[in-house]
């Protein structure tokens, strides 16, 4: 397993195809997130369970990951999302990509 940090938020790569998702994205680092955006040449899941603190920019840069790996043939799928960035994505409208819909 692999795996890339940035300011209290980590990424790890499993063999499985599977990415695992912990810490916070904020308003602090996610210029930073965005940067190491995952490469999805196929269909990616993304076990956001020990994501924590999520708020707008948080749901910002898991809909530019899921735009930057659809522009290249790729999928992502959220899966495990907390409570909180659930509630956030249905105020957005924009539930059905953190509620396990392929994006």
């Amino acid at each position: 397993m692999s795996s890339s940090s940035t300011q209290e938020f980590h990424v790890a790569t499993a063999a499985d195809n599977r990415l695992h998702a912990s810490g916070s994205i904020t308003f602090a680092n996610a210029t930073q997130v965005l940067s190491r955006l995952p490469e999805a040449r196929g269909p990616v899941e993304v076990d956001l369970s020990r994501v924590a603190n999520a708020d707008s920019a948080t749901l910002a840069v898991l809909i530019a990951w899921a735009a930057h790996a659809q522009e290249r043939g790729g999928t992502l799928r959220f899966l495990n999302a907390p409570a909180g960035l659930r509630n956030l994505a249905r105020l957005s409208d924009l539930d059905t990509l953190l509620l396990g819909a392929a994006a």
